[in-house]
């Protein structure tokens, strides 16, 4: 499979240039989804794993496609070597949009909220089941953010000082 290299390599005419940076922003993406939605831990690491390596290999990452040696690094299998050479042609493996199509509309919202990014939000509306700001103010007061393996004490307490500066009712 012949792939662009990064700044006008060899490849086919009119073929979009692959961007390691995209590449791995599309892996990390994917594994912070499936974190957020509570998916198997091992398949997380796999996918930050992956990302991880392919920066290290960054200005090989052509000659690997192009070669068919991409599985043959460590911490990158068939299944996720099959998926950078989709994103390397300019193909959107299916993953992340089935991921994207699982998102609570009430994410949107929490996200919003001082210290809530999109990962948060995801995991508090799909795992939780939080829809409102009094429903994760309610979660803040009592500690229960705690429960999130991930989210460092520091980072609740600012969510909760964010809260606190909130009008009941009102939106972020």
């Amino acid at each position: 499979m012949a792939v662009p290299a990064e700044a006008g390599g060899e490849g086919p005419p009119g073929a979009a240039p692959v961007s390691v940076r995209r590449v791995t922003g599309h892996l990390l993406a994917v594994a912070d989804l499936l974190e957020a939605f509570g998916e198997n831990p091992h398949r997380v690491r796999a996918y930050r794993s992956g990302a991880a390596v392919l920066e290290r290999h960054g200005p090989d990452l052509v000659r690997h496609l192009n070669d068919g040696t991409l599985a043959r690094l460590p911490g990158i299998g068939r299944e996720l070597a099959a998926k950078v050479a989709l994103l390397a042609k300019g193909v959107e493996p299916p993953g992340l949009a089935e991921l994207t199509r699982r998102i609570p509309p009430a994410a949107a919202m929490l996200a919003r909220v001082p210290g809530v990014d999109r990962k948060l939000a995801i995991y508090l509306a799909a795992r939780l089941h939080v829809g409102t700001v009094s429903q994760l103010r309610q979660l803040a007061e009592t500690h229960m953010l705690r429960t999130i393996p991930w989210l460092p004490p520091e980072r609740e307490q600012a969510i909760r000082q964010a809260l606190s500066g909130l009008v009941e009712g009102g939106t972020p």
